[in-house]
């Protein structure tokens, strides 16, 4: 309730500065009528000063920005727009899309010669590559961004730079190099008084501290970083680190704390729309509510998750699609017109040939020459043309490919999870009812009905054969028909470990022990008839 009880004042309390900057230049937008460079830059102002409140909002204002933009043909204007649009849609969780206007916005940048807004495109593209976990993607972008901060001497921008690269650096283990770049932008943005940069040092601070398991030190950095969001009214900042603290509240087993907490985050979350956040939340609440031994709410909060899960699968497969699909509509359409502009070059050609009949013979050699020459030139541009095409179709193939493998993953361990939850629930309906009432047996009994029609086991097994075999076509024919003796559960081990699950995350899984695990490895291997000395994973990576 304390923490709850904290949240609540900093939220009405610390709100005037955030407001007065959105209302002064809302104010000066509604009196200001000319329709040119000053009112798209209020425009985007706006549109950056709301993308940590509502991101929503903030799109708006950019759409608004970047019509006007292209309409008083403002570049700078437009570069700036195609920022805010992708950073508000990175902020609620639309990575496509927000990839989409922050590399309009580079090209842009690039054209008007403006390296600091280079440099913030290249680091804004990076946090989308970061949020997918392609972290060395991120880096390559991080990096980049932070030679041109340097080469421009924006210092600031450079220490919110080292605060991102310090946050790859946490995810992958490498403490003392995360922890040097976070005392490098600390002293930065403490000089030079930064509150947002501040308070996303704080945060990262928190969460090296808890992958230390220092859960103390942790909840002090956190709650360091949730003051300073709630000053500067951080929406999308509060929502991060009210559910980085509830997971260091489930560390403790805090689980009240912890719910309250995310509780809060989950308002927020709805508030801006962010179905990233949205997912994480329910995903801990189910936790927190399994824990507590309440079924029906961690079953309702198993749900949501996987929803919100699907909504940005969903969202992120139909942007694919559309991007695709205009792609080729603009090659076919500057086909069409490369050959309207070939025939009207003919055409000039034959019009000056009935001007002079002295000079046919000249005038006719000068025209097989230069068709000839369009002919090889339009060749070569369509070969050209068709190649480039060719190459983006085979970058994106390979990109749904990684895509498909990221999702089968996720999928694959969300079955497992899932099944092995209901499991779990269902064994401690039994258990519970040996020891209740008959009043409570029969609640027992609803629920454990309730619990059973959630267990498809087969069904989620049949489901994820067909999105495996999407990805790695012909392997389960081909490893039935080597050895048919094989059982499902040997074909769902063979599965997870050519997908590369570790001991430790397939004993998660499935809720054995690592022994378990090796025990259930070896006894596929004689199945298989490999040899001692072969690897189980390179031997499974040859099939299909």
């Amino acid at each position: 309730m304390r923490v709850a009880t904290f949240v609540l004042l900093f939220l009405v309390l610390c709100q005037s500065s955030f407001a007065q900057e959105i209302d002064s230049l809302e104010n000066e937008l509604a009196t200001y009528e000319s329709d040119d460079s000053v009112r798209v830059e209020l425009l985007n102002q706006l549109g950056f000063e709301y993308w940590i409140v509502n991101p929503i909002q903030s799109i708006i204002y950019g759409q608004q920005a970047k019509a006007l933009a292209a309409v008083i043909e403002d570049q700078r204007g437009l570069a700036f727009a195609n920022r805010v649009i992708g950073v508000a849609n990175w902020a609620k969780g639309s990575y496509d899309d927000g990839l989409t206007y922050l590399l309009d916005g580079l090209e842009l940048y690039r054209s008007l010669n403006d390296t600091l807004g280079e440099a913030n495109c290249l680091m804004n593209v990076g946090l989308i590559y970061s949020d997918r976990s392609d972290n060395d993607k991120a880096l390559e972008f991080y990096f980049d961004a932070l030679k041109l901060f340097e080469l421009t001497d924006a210092e600031s921008r450079s220490a919110t730079t080292y605060t991102k690269i310090a946050t790859i650096f946490i995810n992958q283990g490498k403490l003392e190099a995360a922890d040097d770049f976070l005392k490098r932008a600390r002293v930065i943005h403490e000089r030079e008084n930064f509150q947002y940069g501040s308070m996303e040092v704080y945060n990262r601070l928190g969460l090296f501290h808890f992958s230390e398991n220092q859960y103390d030190s942790a909840h002090h950095y956190l709650n360091m970083s949730l003051k300073i969001s709630e000053t500067i009214n951080d929406i999308e900042g509060k929502t991060k680190t009210l559910l980085d603290l509830s997971n260091v509240e489930l560390a403790r087993n805090r689980l009240n704390s912890a719910e309250s907490l995310l509780s809060n985050a989950l308002l927020m979350a709805r508030d801006i729309g962010s179905h990233k956040w949205l997912k994480e939340i329910y995903d801990n609440l189910q936790v927190v509510n399994r824990r507590k031994g309440d079924l029906n709410k961690a079953i309702y909060y198993y749900d949501q998750y996987i929803q919100e899960r699907d909504s940005l699968f969903n969202e992120e497969t139909i942007n694919n699609i559309s991007r695709l699909e205009a792609q080729l509509a603009t090659v076919e359409q500057q086909r069409l017109i490369d050959a309207r502009e070939q025939r009207i070059v003919i055409l000039e050609q034959q019009s000056r040939l009935q001007q002079s009949r002295i000079l046919i013979l000249i005038v006719l050699i000068i025209l097989i020459a230069v068709v000839a020459f369009l002919f090889i030139k339009g060749r070569q541009a369509l070969a050209k043309r068709r190649e480039e095409a060719a190459i983006q179709i085979a970058e994106k193939a390979q990109q749904e490919v990684e895509f498909k493998n990221r999702e089968l993953s996720s999928y694959t361990v969300n079955f497992v999870r899932k099944n092995r939850l209901f499991e779990e629930l269902v064994e401690l309906i039994k258990e519970i009812k040996k020891r209740s009432s008959v009043e409570v047996n029969k609640d027992l009994i609803t629920i454990e009905k309730t619990v059973k029609k959630h267990i498809q086991v087969d069904q989620d097994w049949e489901d994820f054969k067909l999105r495996f075999e999407n990805v790695h076509q012909g392997f389960f024919d081909k490893l039935h028909e080597k050895f048919p003796a094989l059982t499902n559960n040997d074909l769902r081990l063979s599965v997870l470990v050519k997908m590369n699950f570790s001991i430790k995350e397939l004993s998660e899984m499935f809720g054995i022990s690592p022994e378990s695990v090796k025990t259930a490895r070896y006894r596929l291997k004689k199945k298989l008839n490999l040899p001692s000395e072969q690897n189980l994973n390179d031997f499974l990576n040859e099939i299909a």
